[in-house]
């Protein structure tokens, strides 16, 4: 299985939005706590305290969730699970 080059951006944009997300959550926390948050090309698209509503609008705007980067963000410290 080879990827697409439209498969390479998609995640090398998610790449970089990931960064940005960790670069700027101190940032964000004080607008976004406890809200999931939909973040594509380094910026804020949509935000809700429930994930299910906030597909369905992201899908509603055209836009596909799948290829976005989606994120909870919590004043609890980041962990991760190795």
């Amino acid at each position: 299985m080879c990827l697409l080059s439209e498969d390479i951006a998609i995640l090398e944009e998610f790449s970089e939005d990931y960064g940005w997300f960790l670069k700027n959550r101190n940032e964000l926390l004080p607008k976004y706590t406890n809200k999931w948050i939909a973040i594509h090309k380094k910026k804020i698209l949509d935000s809700d305290n429930e994930l299910t509503p906030l597909i369905k609008r992201l899908r509603t705007k055209g836009l596909k969730p799948e290829q976005l980067l989606i994120e909870f963000l919590s004043r609890e410290p980041l962990e991760a699970i190795l």
